[in-house]
């Protein structure tokens, strides 16, 4: 199993085994701490071969560099087969989290585990600025 697209996003979906992704980052600018986003998700694409089928656990971590999580995401998933005898099949995965609290800038991560391994490492790096202004990301939708 191979993760082939982690990003980190204003807003992910799955709609017809597609996966959608809005206003990718790695980096937020805030005039205040603590900070709060509205909505941060994490959009996930993973490539299923013949030897991956059957049950696994996948968990998503956004944490700051000392490991203390500002949010966690387990599920259980079971690939089966496709219909067609194709050798491997893309997985969509999108998570939405509301009201993420960053309480100081830093640098935190969003790590993707798959069976307890960590198989996928997103960088996200807080910073604040200076300028008065606040988030520099766009307003959420």
């Amino acid at each position: 199993m191979k993760v082939i697209i982690a990003a980190v996003c204003d807003h992910s979906w799955v709609e017809n085994g597609c996966l959608s992704v809005f206003r990718a980052f790695d980096r937020i600018n805030a005039a205040s701490f603590p900070l709060t986003l509205s909505r941060i998700s994490v959009a996930l694409r993973l490539l299923i071969g013949r030897s991956d089928y059957g049950a696994h656990n996948l968990m998503i971590v956004l944490a700051d560099s000392g490991g203390k999580r500002l949010m966690n995401s387990e599920i259980k998933i079971n690939f089966q087969p496709p219909r067609n005898s194709i050798p491997e099949t893309a997985f969509p995965f999108a998570l939405n989290g509301q009201n993420i609290i960053f309480p100081k800038p830093g640098d935190y991560s969003v790590d993707i585990l798959i069976d307890g391994k960590i198989e996928a490492n997103v960088p996200l790096y807080v910073r604040e600025n200076n300028l008065g202004q606040d988030v520099d990301i766009p307003d959420r939708i």
